[in-house]
C-alpha cells in the first residue's frame, strides 16, 4: 500500500535514526473516513445475561457502526428456539411467529450510544449451515424482519436500521455454508427482493468473504457474476481480513486495492468496500501479548484511513465470550482481569478520528504511525509504534497460508492467498518522537497537555505556551508495542 504525501516515508525528517520528527499542520484540514465500526455483543439481553456491558467503552471510542452477526438470535434456516424465526411451520405474516426480544435490546443498546447497526442476515453458525428449505418463504421472513427493524412493524425499534448485509464467510468450507454456491446466490436474490419490497432506499450488500484474495472463487467472481447478470443491488461488498500469517498492518490496504480493481472490472464502480471484520489475530491458537495486539490495532487504525476501504469494523470489541462456539474468543478486548490495551487502543483511535483530520508527516510503513485531529478547542495526536515479531520477518516460502480446522471427525483443509511479504515491515527502531504542531489557532495562549498510554497510565496535566507563530513542540518517549494519545486543550480566554 502506498501512503499519501502527508504520511509518506519520503517526508519523514529524522534528527537521528532512533528519533522521529512528527509534524502536524493544524491549518491543513480534511475529513476522516467512517472506519470506526465494531463487531461484538453490546451486553446482556433477555435470555442472555452472561454478556458484560461494553457500551461504555464503545461510547468512549465514538463507535459509529456495529455489525450484528455475533449476536445470538440470528435468522436460522432450520427450527431453532433462539432464531429470529424459531419455527418454519409458523405463519410468516404473524408477528407472534418472530423472536425479536433479545435482538431488540441489543439494537437499542447500540442506538443509545449514537451508533448505527449493520444488520447481518445469516444462519446460526456453527450449529446449522444449511441453505433455505423454501426460498419463497425465506424471502417473506426476511421481509418481515426488515420491516420490523426498518419500519417499526410488530413494535420495532423507534430508530430505523438502514443497512442490511447477507451472509458470513460462505467460502469458509462447510464451516459457514454447507450448500451449493447456486443456493447461496438464490438466497441473496431473495434477500435483496425482500429488502427492496420494504424500502428501495435501504442499503444492501455482502457476502463477507473470508478469503478475499482467493481468485476464481465461487463466492467472489461467481457471486459477482450472478449479481451482475441478475441486475441485483450491491451497495457494498464485504470481506474479512486478519493477519495471523503475516502480522502486517498494511495488508488491509493491499487487499482493499485488489478488491477495488476486481469490483471495477465487473462493473461495480459505485459499490463500496466494507472491511466487515479486521483484527491482528483470528485463529484461536495464534497468540501475542496484549500490548503487541494493542499497538498493532492503533497503527492499523491509522493506516486504514489512507486505503481505498470505505468502511471498517474491528472484531471483536467485547469480552470475546462466544456462546455459538462455547469459547472465549482471543480476539476480544478483554483479558482475564477485564478490558486491556486493546480496549484502550479502540478508545484512542476513536477519539483521535473524531472531528477534523489534520495533516501529519512522520509515519512510516514499518509500524510507526501517526494521526491527528482537531475537535473544538482540543487537538489530539496519536502515535503508535507496532513492532512486528521476528517470526514475521523470516523469509517465507510462498504467499499461500494453509491450515486445518477440525469439525468432529472431519479435518477441513483450507488455504488462504496472502499479500506479498514486505521487507519494509521491519521496525525502524524509533525510541523517541519530536512532535511539532504548527499553525495552531491559539498563538501566544496557554494550553494543557495530557498524555495517555495503552496501559491507561496518564501523565500529570502540564501547561505550555503556544508560540506567537502558533507552534507547540512536545517530546515523547517511544517504546516497542506502544501507543500514546496526546491531547492539547486550549484554556478559555
Amino acid at each position: 500500500m502506498s501512503l499519501p504525501p502527508e504520511s509518506s516515508p519520503t517526508t519523514v525528517d529524522t534528527v537521528a535514526p532512533s528519533v522521529r520528527a512528527v509534524h502536524v499542520d493544524a491549518s491543513d484540514v480534511r475529513a476522516f473516513k467512517p472506519l470506526n465500526g465494531v463487531g461484538g455483543v453490546p451486553g446482556p439481553a433477555i435470555g442472555f445475561p452472561q454478556f458484560p456491558d461494553v457500551t461504555p467503552i464503545w461510547k468512549k471510542a465514538g463507535v459509529t457502526l456495529v455489525r450484528s452477526f455475533d449476536w445470538v438470535s440470528r435468522l436460522d434456516t432450520r427450527n431453532n428456539p433462539s432464531s429470529l424465526f424459531p419455527d418454519w411451520n409458523a405463519d410468516p405474516d404473524d408477528a407472534a411467529s418472530y423472536n425479536f426480544a433479545a435482538t431488540d435490546e441489543w439494537v437499542a443498546a447500540v442506538h443509545a450510544i449514537g451508533a448505527e447497526v449493520l444488520f447481518t442476515v445469516a444462519s446460526s453458525i456453527p450449529s446449522n449451515k444449511l441453505p433455505a428449505h423454501d426460498i419463497d418463504v425465506y424471502g417473506r421472513v426476511v421481509e418481515h424482519i426488515v420491516r420490523h427493524y426498518a419500519q417499526g412493524w410488530a413494535s420495532g425499534p423507534a430508530t430505523p436500521i438502514r443497512m442490511f448485509e447477507f451472509g458470513d464467510q460462505p467460502d469458509l468450507g462447510p464451516l459457514h455454508f454447507a450448500g451449493r454456491p447456486e443456493e447461496f446466490y438464490e438466497m441473496y436474490a431473495a434477500f435483496c427482493a425482500a429488502v427492496r419490497r420494504v424500502d428501495e432506499s435501504l442499503t444492501v450488500g455482502g457476502p463477507a468473504l473470508a478469503f478475499p484474495l482467493n481468485a476464481d472463487a465461487a463466492y467472489r467472481e461467481g457471486f459477482l457474476s450472478f449479481v451482475r447478470e441478475r441486475h441485483l443491488p450491491l451497495d457494498f461488498f464485504s470481506f474479512l481480513w486478519f493477519v495471523d500469517s503475516s502480522r502486517d498492518p498494511l495488508n488491509f490496504g493491499y487487499v482493499g486495492e485488489h478488491l477495488r480493481r476486481l469490483l471495477d472490472e465487473y462493473g461495480f464502480t459505485k459499490t463500496e468496500l466494507m472491511l466487515c471484520y479486521w483484527n491482528y489475530l483470528s485463529i484461536p491458537t495464534s497468540s501475542a501479548p496484549s500490548d503487541e495486539k494493542g499497538a498493532f490495532q492503533a497503527a492499523a487504525s491509522i493506516y486504514l484511513q489512507d486505503t481505498v476501504i470505505d468502511r471498517a469494523l474491528f472484531f471483536r470489541a467485547d469480552s470475546g465470550l462466544d456462546p455459538h462456539y462455547g469459547m472465549t474468543d482471543p480476539a476480544g478486548i478483554y483479558s482475564t482481569a477485564g478490558p486491556d490495551e486493546r480496549a484502550e487502543a479502540l478508545i484512542f483511535a476513536g477519539k483521535t478520528m473524531t472531528g477534523d483530520r489534520l495533516a501529519v508527516t512522520g509515519s512510516d510503513e514499518s509500524g510507526f504511525a501517526c494521526a491527528a485531529s482537531r475537535e473544538g478547542n482540543r487537538v489530539r495526536v496519536l502515535v503508535a509504534n507496532f513492532v512486528a515479531p521476528e517470526s514475521a520477518l523470516e523469509e517465507r516460502e510462498g504467499d499461500t497460508f494453509s491450515f486445518r480446522i477440525p469439525i468432529g471427525d472431519q479435518r477441513i483443509e483450507l488455504s488462504l492467498a496472502m499479500p506479498p511479504q514486505r521487507a519494509a515491515l521491519a521496525s525502524a527502531g524509533v525510541t523517541s518522537a519530536h512532535v511539532t504542531i504548527a499553525n495552531l489557532p491559539w498563538a501566544g495562549r496557554t494550553v494543557t497537555i495530557a498524555e495517555t498510554t495503552l496501559t491507561g497510565e496518564a501523565s500529570e496535566l502540564r501547561e505550555a505556551r503556544v508560540s506567537d507563530a502558533g507552534t507547540l513542540t512536545i517530546e515523547l518517549d517511544i517504546t516497542a508495542q506502544s501507543a500514546t494519545l496526546v491531547e492539547v486543550t486550549a484554556r478559555p480566554d
